[in-house]
């Protein structure tokens, strides 16, 4: 009870207490949880179902890889191409978006389709964001860009 009075008091109400959980439970990579986390949320917190059951799968393929768990990356990779292909192309946007963000820039041919895919789905709220970051004609590293070429026939 203390918690929730704490939580309470912080100002943090139901669906970002949700939120938290989602993002804590992907991390220690429950998957079982995750995806009930996720279909709550699309639920109760008006996202779109296939959205964050993308975003939910693709974190968790993500966490699988960099714990060496391959077959655990091709299950969850499998689990996000079930998802809307909409849902699937945001997603992966939305990642190499915020990868760039972190590190000030992204490679120009993810820049391109990324600006292609905003201005196409009329996203300007990701083309504003994209204009922040620089745009460098370098290959794409780290470890997303690994999952990527690895096993880009299950993203697509």
């Amino acid at each position: 009870m203390k918690e929730l009075d704490d939580v309470a008091s912080r100002g943090e109400d139901y669906l970002t207490r949700q939120q938290r959980a989602l993002a804590e439970a992907v991390v220690e990579g429950a998957s079982d949880r995750s995806f009930r986390l996720a279909e709550h949320l699309a639920a109760e917190g008006g996202v779109r179902r296939s959205d964050i059951l993308a975003a939910t799968a693709l974190f968790l393929a993500y966490r699988a890889f960099r714990d060496g768990r391959a077959e655990d990356v091709q299950r969850f990779l499998t689990r996000l191409r079930e998802q809307d292909r909409d849902s699937v192309k945001l997603v992966r946007h939305l990642v190499r978006l915020e990868a760039a963000r972190a590190k000030g820039w992204l490679p120009k041919a993810q820049y391109d389709e990324l600006l292609s895919y905003a201005w196409r789905e009329k996203r300007f709220d990701l083309v504003l964001r994209a204009g922040k970051i620089e745009s460098r004609d370098v290959a794409a590293t780290g470890g997303w860009a690994a999952v990527e070429r690895d096993f880009c026939p299950l993203l697509t």
